[in-house]
């Protein structure tokens, strides 16, 4: 039987590493949302559909497609700490 202390100590453990965890990954889609923009900026003279400049497009596209890697790698990182320190499986 688990005692009370150790369950607090894992849930503790647990929650450190997922704030932890979470810091990171919203620092690693701010740094390119922002970033991404500058680099862009050569393309604003073009226009597409009906005159969106090309470099906003180019940079929130962009943001967008890494946002959703961070969400599929957030899940997989996660998952692999439910297992580590909760031992779901």
């Amino acid at each position: 039987m688990v005692g009370e202390k150790e369950l607090v100590d894992v849930y503790e453990r647990y929650w450190n590493r997922l704030k932890k965890i979470t810091v990171i990954w919203m620092l690693a889609w701010t740094v390119p949302a922002i970033i991404l923009e500058l680099p862009a900026n050569y393309l604003k003279n073009y226009k597409i559909l009906s005159g969106i400049p090309l470099h906003w497009f180019m940079a929130a596209f962009v943001s967008i497609v890494i946002g959703i890697a961070l969400i599929f790698l957030y899940a997989y990182v996660m998952e692999k700490t439910d297992r580590e320190i909760l031992g779901k499986s």
